[in-house]
């Protein structure tokens, strides 16, 4: 093989390569570049307006990279934060949450420090509704929720359903 078979060789590498990323650009898929990218499906990123059984509202978004978010109707009402935590895959459309949120008394001090675990199943194959069980444990403020020989002061557990939000 000569130099010049060489070289056209490995312009039709490059152009094929080229030619490869342009395609992949325009369908609009891009490699997940985050560890684990399996675990982190795209079908399960996104926001969930929940109804929970208690008749709670609230927004639930799993964000790529294992981020999870909730923001909740009745913050006001019992003082809390918004809540922030992470997700798993843990089957083919179920997910695992946890998630930590801040209560306070009526002077401003801190109450306690709610850890929520859900247990997420998506209702369908585009991933567009979900629904499933949680279960909120509340420590006293010295107290460390995250670890496992921690004791809650009460616990609560609830269902949920919900629906994706979607741009108009």
């Amino acid at each position: 093989m000569s130099i010049r078979d060489s070289f056209a060789g490995l312009k039709r590498l490059t152009f094929c390569f080229i030619a490869a990323a342009a395609l992949v650009s325009a369908l609009g898929v891009a490699p997940d570049v985050h560890a684990g990218s399996k675990s982190f499906s795209k079908c399960f990123v996104g926001t969930f307006l929940v109804d929970e059984g208690n008749g709670t509202k609230s927004l639930w978004t799993f964000g790529t990279g294992g981020v999870f978010f909730l923001t909740s109707s009745a913050q006001a009402a019992l003082d809390f934060t918004d809540e922030q935590g992470a997700w798993i895959k843990t089957g083919r459309f179920r997910a695992s949450a946890t998630s930590i949120d801040f209560s306070f008394d009526p002077d401003g001090g801190l109450a306690n420090i709610a850890k929520v675990n859900a247990d997420v199943t998506f209702t369908d194959n585009s991933c567009s509704g979900i629904e499933g069980e949680f279960t909120v444990s509340f420590y006293a403020p010295d107290v460390d929720p995250l670890d496992p020989d921690s004791v809650p002061e009460n616990v609560i557990s609830d269902t949920f359903t919900g629906q994706r939000v979607r741009a108009e």
